[in-house]
Parts: structure tokens; C-alpha cells; sequence
């Protein structure tokens, strides 16, 4: 039924034009890019149905933990709560609707710059929550197929080429066409979905049997568009192939013949292989509804069940995935996360539930960026239960979706996540990127690592009150969430939560504030939305970040105490002057080794400082400095207060502007500043290390297309069960702690010892001094000052002359000290502002 292809000048320029549409789009429209072409459905994962409302205890999870996690079901919320916006519970423990009819009503998702939000089903009848639809009667699973952005815009841009759908004002028509006309014929192709030429003549067959002349004109300007582009350019690359076949075989006659016979098998197959345009994907099993009448907006679905994890077994869970399957594409997404909600006696937690192998037809619903479904937490039977519920009328044929509401903290798992959902409103990507810049704003600005440090040392050094125990309660952190936790750690939720709220207040004007694009800009309505949406994912992650510790700090064995722990006086006055190993006496033994004298070297590590003053030295420029040392300080004397420890530091800096060779002392002179000028010293007790037992995810394997590594990695020593173990190292707790908001990074403590370079872990007096004494410019003083300037939470790059090597693990920093009265400007307002004190040190 393809059109023969014209050659007429009306033909030619009415392709052309639409070239320049394509090219247009190609621009500005994302297109999935796969790196081969898939035409064939994916299989289905099988799974085991569950009965209603039912759920089980995931692979691997304790008799002990699913116990608890059972427990974590049970609620204080009547029998007909849900979660949608606009229900609440009267005094009764019935259920009203209360909607804001300025603000509207539904869940907000945070998806980029635009103010998503996600419609209220009408869930208002208990009886209505208990009748879930029936598979094979009223809805049906099937292979479905998708299309990306560009193509959709392809396809419309071809149908506008029919002058009933032609021109800006009917893009509602060529939507609705493409809406209801291709894709619930889509979903009928099954094996034939990839190609879109057969999709058109579908459609154009049911349009001419039911006199739809429209229809039928669209039908046959896509079939145009089909064969005069895609297969007209497919075709012109096999026979460009041809050539180059038959000039190879250079007058072999039977090679000459099977290229020939080669080259008509290529141009039937080319087409299909290399069509660009008009790409149509396989999207893995969907629902559809087959109920003839359709369904009513508010209607139950089914019960979303399935197989359920604390956090921190799931996050051990997806680490062990990652590990076991590196290549691997995203897999399907069947898991969901089931929140107990705030206004419970007991709170807030986490259970997430894992659907693949268990659950029902719920789980198999496809993601669109403009669902027709959602999900709804509610209450029955006096126990907490996830349903998926319509959003809006549902014809018959037409696909079932929701939005999966994902957000990633990894840029290639964002890109990774193609959407193929086909709505005209379609994002891209079927996740939400959570390092858009917007987003963290006031992360960057006001809850850097130096501000998370000083949240974490403010909850180690001083006493919980009860006006942060009532904010926790008053946010629905409650006993399920902070059961067995120590003190400091429930101090450092109440204090991260008043930066939540801090954040909710602030980022509204951030997000008015930004540039306007393609979906409009913000108002003050939709931002506070976003903002909420943030806020609610913060505290999730909150919670979450509270259950891992808790499994960590309920080791047998393992220490509860807080691990920072501030320096008395004495101890400070140790660490920076009179100590085997303090700052004064370090920098004293590397300004006397840099001398060159490599037989005082040996010694001068053993010899007392006070003999290192009474010694003879060859060099100069040591022997000039000690001097000017010994006049001004007295080297002898224990300081009798850590101020007076300090001021000392300072008097050596000053003796050294006397010394001579002030190159030869530049970086010692600066060190020792910002030693001096450090209020907040703190140490570290590390935990123990805690080894998790293997992770069982052999039911995994059958799902994910990339086979187990033949080869081991070293770190495992060829032990498989190794691989499998999740470790928790000595600073786990510091890491989590201090990147609570993330929740996928494997080793968080891994990168502490490059975040805390120069922030918070000040360099080594051994790094002052260098067989080059011009080692230390001017210019890189200068970089370092424009640096502090700019950002002083940034870690200082390893191409700097400092080492950090740190070996009495004392931290503190004048940096530090700043974090901390911006934190907390009412107990920590003393002293100096930092930028006060860097100007001194800059004119110094």
C-alpha cells in the first residue's frame, strides 16, 4: 500500500521542507540513540502473583527484619486514609476531602524546571479500595512498543504535510490523531510494532472502513513520509554499497553475480535496518485496557505488592547488582517505595518493594511522563497498602501508565534512562536528574561538606534538647525512624531537618529567578510546590540515611558513641605546640632537615626542641630563623592556654619576617597562620568494621542481559560470596552522614580524604619546606587565596605544593570555624570572619 514516489517539483520541495523540519528537530529534540536498532519485543518477566494486598519478606531478608518490616505496616491511620492530596481524616477517623482551590491539588514531582503535578484520584469510597480489575476481562498485559521525542515529532511534522492538519493552529488535531489513532493501534501490532510504515496502514484501513477522511489523509502523508525519506535514503545507501561490492570484485563474474543477487536482498532489508526518522522501540510488557466501556477516573487498578526491604538492605541489594552485572543496561523498573506517612503515632519510614518476581499485573505498568495512573498509599485493615489507582477516564485500547517518579544522582543513569512513553508532553528521560543545578542552589551555597561537618561536629560535642526532639516529631520523624539510635545521631537528624526547612523556604526564590525555557517560568504558586517536592524527597533520604546507621551502630560490639570529638584545652595546646608530634615541633624538625645537613637529619627527629634551639646548624638560613625564634618566643614553657598555644604560633611567624630569605620561609609563615588562627580543633574514633553476609541476588541473573564476570577483580581474591559482601569500612558513618541526601554511592567514605584537603584537614608542616625553596611562588599563594576567596568549603588541588597526610588525624581549619557561624550563628559568633582574616593574611 506504500505511494509510489513522485518526481514532480511539488513532491521534491514539499520533501525537502520536511528535511529541514527533521533537522530542526534533531536539534532540539532528544532521539534515543541505541547502538543497534531493536525490532523484536522483549520478553516478559514472569512473576509470581500475590493475593491481595499481600506482601512477603524479599531474598535474603531475616526472620528478624521481616518482623519489623510487617510491623512498619501497621498504622494509627483509619481504615480509608490515603495519601493523595486533599484527604485527611476528620475527628471521626472518616474520611473528607480538603483542596486549596488556589494552590490545586495532586503530588508534585520534581522533573527539571518544570512544575509537574500529579493529579488527585478521586479515592473516596472505602468499598472502592477493595476491587482490584481483572486480567483478561478488564485490562490485558502485552508487549508494547514506544516512540522518542524526535520521532514523535517526526511522525506529527509528516501528518501537518495533509492540508486537514496542516499549520500551528491544528497541533491539537495532529495530537489527537497521533493520541488516538496510532498508538492504541500500536499496541495491537505485536511482533510488526517496530515498523511504522505497517502502523500507517493500519490505521489507514480502519479510517477508510469507517469513512474517516482525515484520518485516512494523515495515514497516507505519514506512508509519503515513510518511503519518500527513511526508505528512500536507505535505499540510496544499498545501492552506494552495491557499487562498491561490484567494483571490488573487478570483473569476477561470479563474484559480480552474488553481489548483484546480494544487493537485492540488501535493498529490502536496508530500510528496515537503517531507518532514522521513523524509529519505533520495543518498551518491554504494558497494560492495556480491554474492558469495552473503558474506566472511570478513581478507579482501583490493583494492589501494588510485592517483596519487601528495609533501606539498607535494598541499597546492599543494588550495590551487589551493580557489582555482579558492571555492563549492564538499566533494568526494568518494578520496585516502588512504600512511606509511612507523618501524621503516624509512630511516624515516618521507608519499605521498598520490589515487584519483579512477586507481586501483580500493577507492577507492569509502563512509565509515561503524562500518566493516566498513580499510586496510592492507603489504609485498610488497619495496615499500610500501595494501589494503583486512574487518574482520568480510560478509553478502550488505550495503554495504562504512571509516572515512576525515579530521581538518579548519576548523570549517565539519567541519560541511560530513555523515555519512550510517547506523550506529547514527554520529558526525555523517564528519571529526574537530582544534580540539576537549580536544585542544589542552596546545597552549594549553604550545606556544603564544611556546613554538613559542622552540623555533625555541633551533634557529637553538645546535648540534645527538647526543642529538636519536638521538630522531629512535629516532621513525623518518630520512633519508627529513630529506634536505637544514640542521642547525636537523633541531634544530627533535628539539626539536618532545620536545613531542610531552611532549603523549602529559599529555593522558591531561586526557582522564580532562573531563565525562562520552553515550558514557561516559574511563579510563586509552582515553586513553593517544587519546593515542597524537595523538601519531602530530603527528608526520605533523611530517613533512610538513619536506617543504615542504625544498622551499622547495632553491630554486636560496635561502639554507639559519637566519633567526632572535640580537643580539650590541653589537647589543643599538645596538638599545636608542646606534643611530640604537635605543629610547632614538626615544622622546627622540617625547616631543620631542609638545612642539607643529612647526618643531623637522622637525629633531629629524637633530639627535644629545646635542644634543637641550642644547637649549631650550618645553614644559614636555619641558624638565622632558630635565632629569631629564641628571641621573641619563649621556646621553653608549656603554653598555660590554648589561645596563648595559638598567639605563640604566631609569634614564630612573625620572628621568621626577621629571619632573612623570606622565599626560603613563605610556606612555613602561612601554615603556621592558619594552625594559629583554627578555633575548632576535633579528633575521630573510627568504628569497626562491619561485613555484611553475601547478598543473594541469583534471581536477578534471568533478568539482566550481560553475563556474571568470567574474571574476578583482585580486591576479591577469587571469592564470588566476597563480591557479594557489602562493607561498611571504619568511616562508613562519617561518609553517609555527611552525604545523607545522596543514597547510591557505594563507598561515601571514599572520597572524605580528598573532600577534607585543605578544608578541613589543614597540610602538613613536613610539606613547608622543599629542595626548591621557590617550590611555593607567589602565584600559587595567590591561587590559593583567589580559591578561599571564592569557595572556601572547596578541597585544595593536588597540584598544589601542601601534603595532607595528616598523622595525628586532627581537623579543624579557619574555614571550618566560618561553617560553623554560618551554621550556627548564635552559638559560634566569636572571633573573626574569615574573610576579615584572609585579608589580613593576604596583606601579611
Amino acid at each position: 500500500m506504500a505511494p509510489a514516489r513522485a518526481s514532480n517539483g511539488t513532491t521534491s520541495s514539499r520533501a525537502r521542507e520536511l528535511r529541514r523540519t527533521f533537522d530542526l528537530l534533531a536539534r532540539t529534540e532528544p532521539y534515543y540513540a541505541c547502538a543497534r536498532w531493536r525490532r523484536a519485543p522483549y520478553d516478559a518477566t514472569p512473576y509470581e502473583g500475590l493475593g491481595t494486598g499481600e506482601y512477603v519478606p524479599g531474598v535474603g531478608v531475616s526472620a528478624a527484619d521481616a518482623e519489623t518490616l510487617f510491623d512498619r505496616l501497621r498504622t494509627s491511620t483509619s481504615d480509608g486514609w490515603t495519601d493523595v492530596v486533599g484527604h485527611a481524616e476528620d475527628a471521626n477517623g472518616g474520611v473528607k476531602r480538603e483542596v486549596d482551590e488556589d494552590a490545586g491539588s495532586g503530588e508534585v514531582s520534581v522533573v527539571g524546571n518544570r512544575v509537574v503535578r500529579k493529579p488527585a484520584a478521586p479515592v473516596t469510597s472505602r468499598e472502592a479500595l477493595g476491587s482490584p480489575m481483572r486480567l483478561g476481562v478488564d485490562v490485558e498485559e502485552r508487549p508494547l512498543w514506544g516512540v522518542d521525542c524526535y520521532t514523535r515529532e517526526a511522525i506529527l511534522a509528516s501528518v501537518a504535510t495533509a492540508p486537514a492538519f496542516a499549520g500551528e493552529d491544528r497541533r491539537d488535531k495532529r495530537v489527537e490523531f497521533f493520541v488516538k489513532r496510532l498508538l492504541p493501534k500500536l499496541h495491537t501490532l505485536g511482533d510488526d510494532g517496530w515498523d511504522a510504515a505497517v502502523l500507517a496502514e493500519r490505521v489507514l484501513e480502519d479510517a477508510i472502513a469507517e469513512g474517516d477522511e482525515d484520518a485516512a489523509a494523515a495515514s497516507r502523508a505519514l506512508l509519503w513520509a515513510i518511503h519518500e525519506l527513511d526508505d528512500a535514503d536507505a535505499e540510496k545507501r544499498a545501492n552506494e554499497s552495491t557499487k562498491k561490492k561490484a567494483k571490488k570484485a573487478k570483473g569476477d563474474t561470479s563474484t559480480a553475480v552474488q553481489t548483484a543477487q546480494d544487493a537485492v536482498s540488501e535493498v529490502e532489508l536496508v530500510p528496515k535496518e537503517h531507518r532514522v526518522q521513523f524509529r519505533i522501540h520495543p518498551k518491554g510488557t504494558g497494560v492495556v485496557c480491554i474492558n469495552p466501556n473503558g474506566l472511570k477516573a478513581g478507579t482501583l487498578v490493583n494492589y501494588y505488592i510485592g517483596e519487601m526491604y528495609p533501606p539498607w538492605q535494598w541499597y546492599e541489594r543494588q550495590d551487589a547488582i551493580k557489582k555482579s552485572f558492571p555492563n549492564m543496561n538499566l533494568p526494568s523498573f518494578f520496585n516502588i517505595t512504600l512511606e509511612r506517612p507523618a501524621h503516624d503515632e509512630r511516624g515516618r519510614h521507608v519499605i521498598f518493594v520490589e515487584a519483579m518476581h512477586k507481586g501483580s499485573f500493577a507492577s507492569r505498568l509502563s512509565h509515561s511522563c503524562e500518566p493516566n495512573c498513580q499510586t496510592v498509599t492507603f489504609t485498610k485493615d488497619g495496615k499500610l497498602t500501595l494501589g494503583m489507582f486512574t487518574v482520568r477516564d480510560i478509553a478502550y485500547g488505550e495503554e495504562m501508565t504512571w509516572d515512576y517518579s525515579c530521581i538518579t544522582e548519576s548523570a549517565e543513569e539519567y541519560r541511560t534512562g530513555f523515555c519512550l512513553c510517547s506523550s506529547p508532553g514527554c520529558r526525555g528521560s523517564f528519571l529526574t536528574y537530582a544534580g540539576n543545578g537549580a536544585f542544589t542552589a542552596i546545597v552549594n551555597k549553604k550545606h556544603s561538606f564544611l556546613h554538613r561537618n559542622a552540623i555533625l561536629f555541633v551533634a557529637s560535642t553538645t546535648p540534645l534538647t527538647k526543642a529538636e526532639s519536638e521538630s522531629l516529631y512535629v516532621a513525623g520523624i518518630r520512633q519508627c525512624a529513630l529506634e536505637k539510635c544514640p542521642d547525636w545521631v537523633v541531634k544530627w537528624a533535628a539539626l539536618t531537618l532545620q536545613y531542610i526547612k531552611l532549603e523549602e523556604k529559599e529555593l522558591p526564590d531561586v526557582l522564580m529567578k532562573l531563565p525562562v525555557t520552553e515550558y514557561g517560568r516559574y511563579d510563586e504558586i509552582g515553586a513553593k510546590y517544587e519546593a515542597a517536592g524537595v523538601a519531602s524527597t530530603r527528608i526520605t533520604n533523611l530517613v533512610v540515611t538513619l536506617d543504615k546507621i542504625r544498622y551499622v551502630l547495632n553491630r554486636p560490639g560496635q561502639r554507639r558513641d559519637s566519633f567526632f570529638r572535640a580537643l580539650s584545652d590541653d589537647e589543643v595546646i599538645d596538638h599545636l605546640w608542646s606534643g611530640e608530634a604537635s605543629v610547632f615541633r614538626r615544622f622546627i624538625i622540617t625547616m631543620v632537615n631542609s638545612g642539607g645537613d643529612k647526618r643531623n637529619e637522622a637525629r633531629s627527629a629524637s633530639m627535644s626542641t629545646a635542644a634543637m634551639f641550642e644547637k649549631t646548624w650550618t645553614d644559614t638560613r636555619v641558624a638565622s630563623a632558630l635565632k629569631a625564634i629564641k628571641k621573641s618566643v619563649n621556646v621553653v614553657e608549656r603554653p598555660e592556654t590554648a589561645e596563648q598555644a595559638r598567639a605563640r604560633l604566631l609569634q614564630v611567624r612573625a620572628a621568621l619576617e626577621h629571619a632573612g630569605d623570606k622565599a626560603f620561609h613563605a610556606q612555613a609563615r602561612d601554615l603556621l597562620w592558619l594552625h594559629a588562627n583554627t578555633l575548632h580543633y576535633f579528633t575521630i574514633e573510627k568504628f569497626d568494621l562491619v561485613l555484611s553476609p553475601p547478598v543473594n541476588i541469583d534471581d536477578m541473573k534471568s533478568q539482566i542481559s550481560c553475563e556474571m564476570r568470567t574474571k574476578l577483580p583482585n580486591a576479591v581474591k577469587g571469592n564470588r560470596d566476597k563480591l557479594l559482601q557489602k562493607k561498611y569500612g571504619p568511616l562508613y558513618v562519617w561518609g553517609q552522614l555527611v552525604t545523607w541526601y545522596k543514597q547510591t554511592v557505594y563507598a561515601p567514605d571514599a572520597s572524605l580524604s580528598a573532600d577534607r584537603r585543605g578544608s578541613l584537614s589543614l597540610p602538613d608542616p613536613e610539606s613547608c619546606y622543599s629542595a626548591v625553596p621557590t617550590k611555593y611562588t607567589s602565584s600559587e599563594r595567590r591561587s590559593l587565596i583567589k580559591l578561599m576567596r571564592s569557595n572556601i568549603h572547596a578541597m585544595w588541588p593536588t597540584t598544589m605544593s601542601w601534603s595532607f597526610k595528616n598523622p595525628t588525624k586532627v581537623y579543624g581549619s579557619p574555614m571550618f570555624d566560618e561553617a560553623l557561624r554560618e551554621t550556627f550563628p548564635k552559638e559560634y559568633a566569636s572571633g573573626a570572619s574569615f574573610q576579615t582574616l584572609l585579608g589580613e593574611f593576604e596583606r601579611s
